[in-house]
């Protein structure tokens, strides 16, 4: 039996092993499927090769092409080609994409990807028999992991476990486990920033346990990033939105291109050329990008140079780029300080993962706010490599509250129920309880509105991959700008009142103990003190 590890990403997945003679971890090459993803973190220093899946998905009439497959053939832009699922997975989008095998949403497009990088990787991993350990952003609501849950079970995995990102970048980092110490992990990707504060507890046990104590998170990404360049290059030579929508996908490509170009710190500039025959005159473009210039060193955004010169500093600078990124971190260590009293000073190293984080802008960042502390060695694969390696313990990703109206404020607002970073299953002894109130005369049902409220604020994307309408989330009349979902949207009502509801009388009538089982199940005790009756014990009222 092996150890496997599913790090499935935005814009790269990550499949890896462990190997027990040598003890480490190691990615798994699939030959026509996988690329070698080459990177450098000095300018002197040596060129480092890691084994990565494209997320991209391709459907033609006749086959389904996945990875580097689609790439080698020219067909990353394809109408018919799927990318950047795990984005619109995490957000709930319900949007679908027709192809020539019909219409498909990131959720299919997502499990078809997977189903088939696992079929070509038969004969390295064993699904039955080998233990399967996949992550999920600290962020992603539960709805993310359930989809993650039931594909895996779909394909034949047996034995899986899931692993939050920060956590397993951590144990990725070679000899930088130790006992209490306190890291924060900075996951900088294609499509999302996630940061984590995490304290490594390995107890009076031989299994590794890490416990998030802040987190935040933020919907940008090195997708983001090429999005701007590509804007930046069609102003520049004032490209029509025709002729723009016409030649997207091989402008954004070539973004792609210069921004990992503009990543190696052994290089000061990158290209962007485009040549458009479909007219009677062929039209020839070209713009040269600097990694930075004077202007954006001082803090200003300059937008000089024509057609002919641009600077991918000015670029962020104008997209406040860096400020999304400090604002992220620093709401993540406020987090920390809220929750368990985390000084910046507490912590030990910042461990950095995802190849937006090599942007020398962000590198420069993280250098200035931890000056001395920050580690970056592995940025594709330290997710995946930690993950064949960490045991951690069930704690919720979020916090989980009740929507509660407040006489004295008279407004709505979230009460909280259970926190994240909680242990599961609670203590059976210490329920968390509350009373149950109708809310008009003679009401014959009653019950709660079960939120799941991250720490992440919603924000509004500037592209239409997520749709905001989505099907799981629902409203709520608190005034937040905090992401949220209500879990119990069909059933929000699972008491029944007989006698029916008197709002004068029954004000503590039904008293209501919540705890959480190990299959993550809210479960909820009803004692009725008028009639004296338990009208519920642990019923299963939602999956939190």
């Amino acid at each position: 039996m092996a150890r496997i590890a599913l790090d499935f990403g935005t814009g790269n997945t990550v499949l890896a092993r462990f190997n027990e003679t040598l003890g480490c971890s190691e990615t798994v090459e699939i030959p026509g499927i996988t690329r070698p993803e080459r990177y450098r973190l000095e300018p002197a220093g040596p060129e480092q090769t890691v084994h990565v899946v494209p997320s991209l998905i391709h459907y033609s009439d006749t086959e389904t092409l996945i990875g580097d497959q689609v790439s080698a053939r020219g067909l990353s832009e394809h109408p018919d080609t799927m990318r950047w699922m795990k984005r619109g997975i995490a957000a709930g989008s319900a949007r679908r994409k027709k192809t020539a095998q019909g219409h498909v949403g990131p959720a299919q497009a997502g499990e078809d990807f997977l189903r088939t990088l696992f079929s070509y990787a038969s004969n390295i991993v064993s699904l039955p028999n080998d233990e399967f350990t996949c992550t999920a952003p600290v962020e992603a609501f539960e709805n993310f992991e359930d989809w993650l849950r039931r594909v895996c079970e779909t394909i034949g995995i047996r034995r899986l476990r899931l692993l939050d990102e920060p956590t397993a970048c951590v144990l990725g980092y070679q000899g930088a486990v130790r006992r209490d110490e306190h890291f924060v992990v900075f996951d900088f990707g294609c499509g999302t920033l996630d940061v984590a504060a995490v304290r490594i507890d390995l107890g009076a046990t031989a299994e590794r346990k890490a416990v998030v104590l802040g987190r935040a998170g933020c919907d940008l990404g090195g997708m983001n990033v090429d999005l701007w360049l590509a804007a930046d290059f069609c102003e520049r030579h004032a490209i029509a939105d025709t002729d723009r929508r016409r030649l997207e996908a091989v402008i954004l490509r070539q973004a792609e291109a210069a921004k990992i170009t503009l990543s190696d710190p052994a290089e000061d500039s990158a290209a962007i050329t485009l040549l458009d025959d479909a007219g009677r005159r062929p039209r020839a473009m070209r713009t040269t990008y600097m990694r930075e210039c004077d202007a954006c060193v001082r803090g200003r955004a300059d937008n000089d140079g024509g057609t002919a010169e641009g600077c991918l500093g000015c670029i962020l600078l104008r997209n406040d780029f860096v400020k999304q990124a400090r604002d992220t971190l620093d709401r993540a260590l406020e987090n920390a300080a809220a929750h368990s009293g985390l000084r910046r000073t507490d912590v030990q190293r910042l461990l950095v993962t995802g190849g937006t984080s090599l942007i020398p802008r962000v590198r420069a960042l993280l250098h200035d706010s931890f000056d001395g502390r920050v580690e970056l060695q592995s940025p594709f694969d330290a997710v995946a490599r930690g993950a064949c390696r960490g045991i951690v313990v069930p704690i919720l990703q979020h916090d989980y509250s009740i929507e509660s109206y407040s006489r004295d404020r008279r407004e709505y607002e979230f009460h909280p129920l259970f926190a994240l970073g909680l242990e599961y299953p609670t203590p059976p002894d210490k329920p968390k309880k509350l009373w149950l109130r109708g809310s008009t005369e003679g009401q014959t049902r009653i019950g709660l509105k079960i939120f799941e409220v991250s720490r992440m604020k919603r924000r509004r994307l500037e592209i239409g991959l997520v749709d905001e309408a989505g099907a799981l989330r629902a409203d709520s009349q608190v005034a937040t700008d905090l992401a949220y979902v209500c879990l119990n949207p069909d059933n929000p009502t699972f008491v029944v009142a007989d006698p029916p509801v008197n709002l004068e009388r029954d004000a503590k009538r039904f008293l209501a103990a919540f705890s959480i089982d190990g299959q993550r199940r809210l479960l909820a005790s009803v004692v009725d003190n008028l009639s004296g009756q338990t009208l519920l014990r642990d019923h299963p009222v939602v999956r939190l």
